[in-house]
């Protein structure tokens, strides 16, 4: 019997070896480096995430021209005691204008074990129709290794594109067919915190309601927070004349 146990642990022990071939070994004389975009959901089994996504349309500074999005860049292993710098590549697959987007010096502070990548990107015509994209991914060179198979690539998205809300149609009695000047205006006066009221079927504490998780039903009774809001939003409309895309040839945007 024991002549069979002993078996059982060889032959387990030998095929966690030839696994460990297998796997990539950590070097602690290198440095490896990585996208190391916070994950917001906490819950969530990766840390970082290998997606950003910015929209020009739905900043509250609806006149911005210019967002700079920022990257951090990890090492994990060792620190050195000069700057490094670092490579990466902006894959083919990428769909972006050149003469719009701007890119930091790919640099690791001395004795630093986490920088910044800034890309700065220019509001342009094309991004109301078409997103721009940037695929980028990190290269080894003579001082750092990729590391984090997770994480040696990122997607950058950035659009000025504003579409119609799923919750449009239920308001649509009190706002009006979908215009992208309403909802806009609308993301400014119905912000997250505007409406301290609490979620009607469960109680939960607010704030709850704002522009991006609208009330699924339209009872004044129910709701007389966001029905106070709509007027604010209305009289706005009221006190400014505002056309669609800036174009006075067009009927002047008012609310029902």
């Amino acid at each position: 019997m024991k002549r069979y146990i002993l078996l059982f642990c060889a032959t387990v022990i030998l095929s966690a070896c030839n696994k460990n071939d297998n796997m990539l070994q950590f070097d602690t004389g290198q440095s490896y480096i990585y996208f190391a975009y916070p994950n917001a959901n906490t819950r969530a089994a990766e840390k970082y995430i290998d997606s950003v996504y910015y929209g020009f349309a739905l900043d509250a500074d609806l006149r911005r021209q210019e967002k700079t999005i920022a990257v951090p860049i990890r090492v994990g292993g060792e620190s050195r005691s000069n700057n490094r710098t670092y490579a990466y590549i902006v894959e083919d697959s990428s769909r972006y204008e050149p003469n719009t987007v701007k890119f930091s010096s790919p640099v690791m502070g001395a004795n630093n074990f986490v920088d910044t990548l800034f890309i700065t990107f220019q509001r342009s015509i094309k991004m109301k129709t078409e997103p721009t994209v940037l695929y980028l991914r990190l290269e080894g060179n003579s001082e750092f290794v990729p590391g984090n198979v997770y994480n040696q690539k990122i997607k950058i998205v950035v659009d000025d594109i504003l579409n119609e809300p799923t919750w449009w149609n239920t308001w649509k009695n009190y706002f009006g067919p979908y215009q992208k000047e309403i909802f806009q205006q609308w993301m400014q006066i119905y912000y997250l915190g505007a409406d301290p009221s609490p979620e009607l079927t469960t109680g939960a504490p607010g704030p709850v309601y704002y522009w991006n998780n609208m009330p699924t039903s339209t009872i004044v009774s129910w709701y007389p927070v966001t029905f106070n809001y709509i007027q604010v939003l209305k009289q706005y409309f009221i006190d400014h004349q505002v056309y669609p895309d800036g174009d006075s040839t067009k009927e002047r945007i008012q609310l029902p």
